[in-house]
């Protein structure tokens, strides 16, 4: 028997926990950092560049005169939030092999909150793999993919990449994911390990090094890596693990304070943060554990981005 209305009871230790739970495969979050809204549905504003037009001595006031006049363009964007809900049976037996009642919830909270996540990750790797969303985009063929370690030039790639945001966007990217299979095909590239040996680092530079060297040459704050992976398997069938995040990588400008009113590449808006409730279910003499998120993935302008494509 399916619970009533008002059997679930919000569980502020679990709703807590949900919302400090980390898992650093996970980057969806970083891609498109998090925003509260009050309302599931609604609109905001998009403004135009015309705060970077250059006036020249049009600007010039001269003594009593009035200053001159701008303006600006204003579209509208807007978000739909969704809910998506993961639940986790917790039987009596489970309680009595714990010292800590929260103990198994706490377990039951991490499984449902990593089923959220992952379905939230490949979502997002979709929708950015996708030429028709990311319209500044190049695709890699041949000799141009990174594992052809003779002939390709990510370097030129990556310069590209962030040309074509800064032109089409007038913000400079500060922010470079890179898919699990692209980033080791990157950092072994011939032509990176020899740009490291100038940085310092050896031939055998550690990740963390490469990063910072990352963000040193290309003047970047982030380096994001897709490790994530998911089971594409129907339930019941043998288990199928593949990367969510494959073969590409990313440039893009991303503001360091989420709000509706700054330029950003997007934003990941919720009207109902993590939360845990848990109900009881006699019956079956058991508690069920469900994880709610209602959130939107919300592109505010693709400008932002660049997909290189079938980096390898």
């Amino acid at each position: 028997m399916n619970p009533r209305v008002g059997d679930a009871k919000v569980d502020k230790i679990l709703s807590d926990f949900s919302q400090m739970y980390r898992n650093d495969d996970y980057i969806a979050e970083k891609i498109l950092p998090v925003l509260a809204v009050k309302e599931k549905t609604g609109k905001y504003a998009k403004y135009g560049k015309e705060n970077l037009r250059a006036y020249l001595g049009a600007i010039y006031r001269a003594p009593g005169t009035r200053a001159h006049s701008v303006d600006y363009s204003v579209s509208q964007g807007t978000y739909i939030c969704t809910e998506k809900a993961v639940e986790k049976i917790v039987p009596d037996e489970m309680y009595k092999n714990c010292d800590d009642p929260y103990d198994p919830e706490r377990d039951a909270t991490e499984v449902a909150m990593d089923n959220v996540s992952v379905n939230q990750e490949l979502a997002l790797s979709i929708y950015l793999s996708n030429t028709a969303n990311i319209t500044l985009n190049t695709t890699l063929s041949g000799t141009d993919k990174w594992s052809d370690k003779t002939n390709s030039d990510p370097m030129d790639d990556i310069d590209t990449a962030i040309a074509s945001v800064k032109s089409n966007g007038g913000r400079r990217p500060n922010v470079i994911v890179f898919a699990h299979n692209a980033w080791l095909a990157f950092k072994s590239h011939p032509d990176i390990r020899e740009q490291l040996k100038y940085s310092g680092a050896n031939g055998n530079a550690s990740d963390s090094q490469v990063m910072q060297w990352i963000k040193d040459y290309w003047r970047l704050e982030e380096v994001l890596i897709g490790e994530a992976v998911y089971n594409s398997a129907d339930a019941g069938q043998t288990d199928d693990l593949d990367d969510i995040w494959t073969n590409n990588v990313w440039v893009m400008y991303r503001s360091a304070k989420p709000s509706l009113m700054r330029a950003t590449f997007g934003l990941t808006l919720t009207d109902l943060p993590k939360q845990v409730d848990v109900y009881r279910e006699e019956s079956h003499v058991r508690n069920v554990v469900r994880v709610r998120y209602s959130y939107d993935q919300n592109v505010f302008d693709s400008n932002f981005c660049y997909l290189i494509k079938s980096a390898v």
